[in-house]
């Protein structure tokens, strides 16, 4: 009968309500959940257009900036007391540039300074009104043909200056200010007529005073845990789109499901940092009033094209450029080398509404592809003074020099959504979505050294809670199973206690007095493991020097209990190790990890 209290006594023990097995499966939970910041979704500033006149007669028009086109801006807060500007991105820069007063004066313009010139370059930044302002040197953007758009002629003298950075009008979990940010100063119109904000990954290096680096903004807010990984996902917007346009949207660290439809193809990067976001060219397409084939690359002459915002035009082969202006009936206007949009032909090209659809995929044939369709108001672009002496519309397509020039600029992005993952090397291009009133549905991309952590900053899912429905169901099963063992046992050890209660029916068994003769019996001593958390790393809840110990089970025999109670020493001090804590030691079942949100072949 002792033999079956103590079986009872035991089964007693793993009869633990599954309540409270997950509760103590949260505390474990808790105590291993680290820190993972929530990406960072800039928001646009909203600002009003420079080149009303050809603005479509629409008072609910989102508002939008530049000289080139009718662009989406992001607002930010530049220098101590905040001077508050708006810029472009640049997918490709490593620094931001901002607008000097010298920018709004005669010596900038060829012509005429414009009336409402510091709104249009986005407003100014007057470094000697900042208090952080750490003068850098005057330098150009690139040097001797190499470095940021180099490729593409661009060159220009700054004014380059470490300073304090935010993102957006306000401070706020979106709007993060970064000090000793490398930010270039400028006075000229061309090649960048308003500010940009860089997200190059790249840092800028100051060879006239030594080795310093200054890392990009980018790198900054991964290295500051600020972003969950080194990612970004950017759309220019589409003034013509929806009722009233659509916003463009940065977001560091994660994506926007709702803004894209997602397709089968993924793409890696080039080694090259100056050209990285690169992907293959399988075929232009053209429809209309008929169709047609613009571009078709041969298979010794592939044609790899360098996705960037910076720069608003497609610079394609020369081939692929005549087959666009036979299909559209343009051609260059020889006093500005654009392609101008006159208002006749204006007028037929948005009545049939044509149509060019880019594949593009990893490699230069097969595999899979990403389709990218564009209406011809993406091409319409609307240009004014100084970009163009009149008001316009020029359709933005450069013939390249050679493969190095290959791009699909910001025009391109007005319908693509791209993500771009710098940790796992891969990004993706979709075709974006248009849907008035769409509510965001921001996903985080998680960095690879998050992938066995658990965030506290996320919502759960339906795949999380799918997960808990499983640990349940496992819970549940275990304890059944073993009170089932524990029957068993407790039957078996019956029949062993009347069998050898047979045998000794006629034995006399003399029991000891307790006060003199107490006999213990040790049923084994918990042995120690080292507790090494993949958590330790990140989180700080755990490290290797700490252990777990299994408790001692000291079993008294006496005349009151024999082998019914134990005795629980479940803290003890192992020789060279640390005393641990007073809290309760939880055991955990082995569940399901949180899966990160990673760019494989597709968007989920």
């Amino acid at each position: 009968m002792h033999l079956l209290r103590y079986v009872l006594l035991l089964a007693a023990t793993w009869m633990v309500p599954v309540d409270a097995l997950e509760e103590s499966a949260l505390k474990k939970t808790i105590n291993s959940t680290v820190e993972i910041p929530a990406p960072v979704v800039v928001p646009p500033s909203e600002y009003l257009s420079v080149c009303p006149k050809l603005v479509r007669t629409n008072p609910l028009t989102i508002p939008s900036d530049g000289i080139d086109g009718q662009w989406s801006s992001f607002a930010l807060r530049v220098g101590t007391a905040a001077q508050i500007v708006r810029v472009l991105v640049s997918t490709n820069s490593p620094e931001t540039m901002v607008v000097l007063p010298m920018g709004c004066t005669a010596a900038a313009f060829s012509g005429a300074t414009p009336p409402d010139c510091a709104t249009s370059r986005g407003g100014l930044f007057n470094k000697t009104a900042s208090s952080t302002w750490y003068d850098q040197g005057d330098f150009g953007i690139n040097e001797n043909g190499v470095g940021f758009e180099s490729n593409l002629g661009y060159s220009v003298g700054a004014d380059y200056g470490l300073e304090t950075l935010g993102l957006g009008y306000v401070a706020g979990s979106n709007g993060p200010a970064l000090q000793n940010q490398t930010v270039a100063a400028i006075a000229a119109t061309s090649p960048f007529y308003m500010g940009i904000l860089g997200l190059s990954t790249q840092p800028v290096n100051y060879s006239t005073i030594g080795n310093f680096s200054a890392p990009s903004l980018f790198t900054t807010l991964r290295t500051q845990g600020l972003i969950p990984s080194l990612s970004y996902s950017y759309t220019a917007g589409a003034k013509y789109r929806l009722k009233a346009g659509q916003y463009a949207q940065l977001i560091f660290g994660g994506m926007d499901t709702s803004r894209y439809r997602p397709n089968a193809a993924s793409f890696t990067l080039a080694g090259d940092i100056d050209r990285d976001v690169v992907v293959a060219v399988q075929s232009i397409t053209y429809s209309g009033t008929e169709a047609s084939v613009l571009l078709s690359p041969r298979v010794d002459e592939p044609v790899y094209a360098f996705i960037e915002s910076t720069d608003p035009n497609f610079w394609l082969p020369e081939a692929a450029c005549a087959a666009f202006e036979k299909a559209f009936g343009i051609s260059i206007d020889n006093s500005t080398g654009l392609y101008l949009i006159n208002a006749t032909r204006y007028a037929f090209l948005t009545s049939i509404n044509p149509q060019v659809v880019f594949t593009l995929g990893n490699s230069a044939s097969g595999g899979a592809t990403a389709e990218i369709t564009l209406p011809f108001s993406a091409f319409a672009l609307p240009a004014s003074y100084p970009f163009t002496k009149n008001d316009t519309y020029y359709f933005p397509l450069r013939k390249a020099a050679n493969s190095t020039q290959y791009t699909l600029g910001r025009a391109f992005l007005q319908e693509a959504y791209i993500t771009v993952d710098y940790e796992r090397r891969n990004f993706t291009v979709s075709q974006c979505t248009w849907v008035d009133g769409a509510n965001p549905e921001i996903s985080t991309i998680l960095s690879p050294s998050y992938e066995n952590s658990t965030s506290n900053n996320t919502s759960p899912t339906q795949s999380a809670s799918n997960d808990n429905s499983k640990s349940k169901f496992v819970i549940i099963l275990i304890v059944a199973l073993v009170i089932v063992a524990v029957v068993g046992l407790a039957a078996a050890g019956m029949c062993v206690i009347r069998m050898r209660s047979k045998r000794r029916q006629h034995v006399e068994v003399a029991i000891k007095d307790s006060s003199s003769d107490k006999e213990a019996y040790i049923y084994g001593t918990g042995s120690m493991y080292p507790f090494n958390s993949p958590y330790s790393e990140l989180g700080g809840t755990n490290s290797s020097s700490e252990i777990h110990q299994l408790p001692d089970r000291n079993n008294c025999n006496d005349d009151s209990y024999v082998m019914a109670k134990q005795k629980m020493e479940s803290m003890r001090k192992a020789p060279g190790n640390p005393v641990i804590g007073e809290t309760p030691i939880v055991f955990e079942l082995i569940g399901s990890e949180p899966r990160p949100v990673e760019l494989d072949d597709r968007h989920n």
